[in-house]
C-alpha cells in the first residue's frame, strides 16, 4: 500500500464501500484516520447523537458506562457541535442545528500524549497501532489529556489511570447508524486488488 495513498484509494473506487469519496471528505463529513492496522473511518452525517458508542465503549473496557471515560465521544460536541458559535449542536441556531460531530483518538504519528507523560506510561501497541496507556505505570496526573488537542485521553477516578481508546472497534460495532468504521488494511488491499488497480504475481514467505 505504501506510495498509494489515500487520495489514490478513493481515485480508485477502493474505499466506495465504506462511504468514502472525494467529495464527502472534502465536504468535512468523512474524516480518515489511519493506524498501522487499521483505517478508521467516521460519518459525521450518519451520526445521530444517541451516545450509544459511548456507552459501550465504557461497557466494555471499564466494566461499567461512564461518558467521562468513554474512548469514543458525542457528548463533548452534543450542545455547542465543533465549538461555540459554529452554528451546531442542539443549543445552536440555523441550519447547523443538531449537527454532531463524532470525535474519537487521531492514533497520532506523534502523539502529543506519550510525549508529555512524565513516567513514560503510554505506549504504541504493536499489534493494533494504537497507542495505550499501561495502568500499572500511569500515575493519573492528567498531562496526557492536556496535552491532547482534543483531549482525549481521561483520568478515570474511580482507578486513579488514565485511559484513552486502544482500537477495539467495539463503538463501530454497536453503531446503529454505521458512523465509525474500522477497516483492516488487508481488506482495503483486497478491494484495490480486485478494481484491478495492483495484481499479485509472486507471495513470498520468508521463514
Amino acid at each position: 500500500m505504501a506510495g498509494c495513498g489515500v487520495g489514490g484509494l478513493i481515485v480508485g473506487g477502493a474505499l466506495a464501500s465504506w462511504g468514502v469519496t472525494s467529495q464527502s471528505i472534502a465536504a468535512g463529513r468523512v474524516e480518515i484516520r489511519s493506524t498501522p492496522t487499521k483505517m478508521i473511518v467516521t460519518d459525521r452525517a450518519r451520526c445521530s447523537g444517541c451516545q450509544r458508542c459511548e456507552m459501550m465503549c465504557t461497557l466494555k473496557n471499564d466494566g461499567r458506562v461512564s461518558r467521562h471515560t468513554a474512548r469514543v465521544r458525542v457528548g463533548d460536541n452534543y450542545n455547542w457541535g465543533a465549538g461555540p458559535g459554529t452554528g451546531e449542536g442542539t443549543f445552536g441556531e440555523g441550519d447547523g442545528a443538531c449537527e454532531f460531530t463524532l470525535e474519537h483518538c487521531k492514533q497520532c504519528d506523534d502523539p502529543a500524549c506519550m510525549n508529555y507523560c512524565p513516567v513514560h506510561a503510554i505506549s504504541c501497541d504493536e499489534n493494533t497501532g494504537a497507542r495505550v496507556v499501561d495502568g500499572g505505570a500511569c500515575i493519573g496526573c492528567g498531562m496526557c489529556s492536556q496535552a491532547c488537542p482534543w483531549n482525549m485521553p481521561r483520568v478515570d477516578y474511580e482507578t486513579g489511570t488514565s485511559t484513552k481508546c486502544v482500537a477495539c472497534g467495539r463503538c463501530a460495532e454497536q453503531c446503529p447508524n454505521g458512523a465509525i468504521e474500522f477497516v483492516d488494511w488487508e481488506d482495503i488491499a483486497q478491494k484495490v486488488i480486485d478494481s484491478g488497480a495492483v495484481r499479485t504475481v509472486t507471495l513470498v514467505r520468508h521463514a
